[in-house]
């Protein structure tokens, strides 16, 4: 899998996951055995902005009144394309088996990341 294919069923599940449903329920859980890669992505993502960061002369960080990262114009095209580029990176990672796959079927996002369940495709109509 790639981390932006990771961070597109993140986005989906963020649209379902906190309803007080069986099915959103579920989708937590396929979440939570995702999280350890997306915290993983995030942490990389961290260390990129750390490293194009601007620093004083003493090589200290330089801070914005809110306590951000500073960047030049340079270094945000170049942080622009290493996060890009990490995206395109790809991970490990074992497909989820679902046992009780009740109300999943319509989540078709879920498809390369679980087993176990039969979508239901709905077909797209014509304009």
């Amino acid at each position: 899998m790639q981390f932006k294919q990771l961070n597109q069923l993140i986005y989906n599940l963020n649209q379902v996951v906190g309803q007080e449903t069986k099915t959103a329920k579920k989708l937590y859980k396929i979440y939570e055995k995702v999280k350890p890669h997306h915290e993983d992505y995030q942490a990389k993502v961290e260390a990129l902005r750390l490293d194009n960061a601007q620093v004083d002369d003493k090589d200290c960080l330089v801070l914005s009144e809110k306590g951000e990262y500073r960047f030049t114009k340079e270094a945000i095209k170049k942080l622009t394309a290493q996060v890009k580029e990490l995206g395109e990176k790809e991970f490990e990672f074992k497909p989820i088996e679902v046992i009780n796959t009740n109300g999943l079927e319509h989540f078709t996002f879920l498809e390369d990341w679980t087993t176990g369940i039969t979508f239901v495709k709905e077909e797209e109509e014509e304009l």
